[in-house]
């Protein structure tokens, strides 16, 4: 698999959530891709997805696909990898062992608490995953439909 260029800048997650400025982006850059590559190409579909992270490398967004980035792909691609990113990031593995992370002189949040918080960004995730199929219904392109017969909505198990 080739690396693959992130449709977000880790700084657009701080500046958007507020999340600490002082997290490291090499932190964010795995939940970004996760998000990226599960949730965003389940809801583009590969070929619009395709389509809007080859122009993103490009430099060549322009029209409808600009405003599917700018209106949708980074709100929801910014709420998702905040969901991931809680879930993963409450352990680091290393040489050492695996341990739990926190700041010198801190407490740790409740893992119950994370979970809540994680399930709240991803619902905001889906609010704007719901915005995007209402839009795209309306404005349609040629990449999206052949793979999109069904809207493949995010769940929140449990959460209603």
């Amino acid at each position: 698999m080739g690396k693959i260029k992130v449709l977000i800048k880790p700084t657009i997650i701080s500046e958007t959530v507020g999340f600490g400025g002082n997290i490291d982006p090499d932190q964010l850059a795995p939940s970004i891709i996760i998000a990226q590559t599960t949730y965003l190409k389940r809801i583009l579909g590969i070929d619009l997805y395709d389509k809007i992270s080859s122009d993103y490398s490009a430099g060549t967004l322009t029209g409808i696909y600009q405003t599917i980035y700018t209106d949708y792909v980074i709100d929801m691609l910014t709420f998702f990898s905040c969901s991931v990113y809680l879930s993963i990031n409450t352990s680091k593995t290393t040489n050492a062992g695996t341990y739990r992370v926190g700041a010198e002189g801190s407490t740790n949040t409740p893992l119950n608490e994370l979970t809540i918080l994680g399930k709240t960004y991803e619902s905001i995730g889906i609010s704007y995953e719901q915005n995007f199929y209402s839009f795209i219904a309306k404005n349609p392109v040629p990449e999206y439909g052949q793979n999109n017969d069904t809207k493949n909505t995010t769940n929140l198990i449990g959460w209603y």
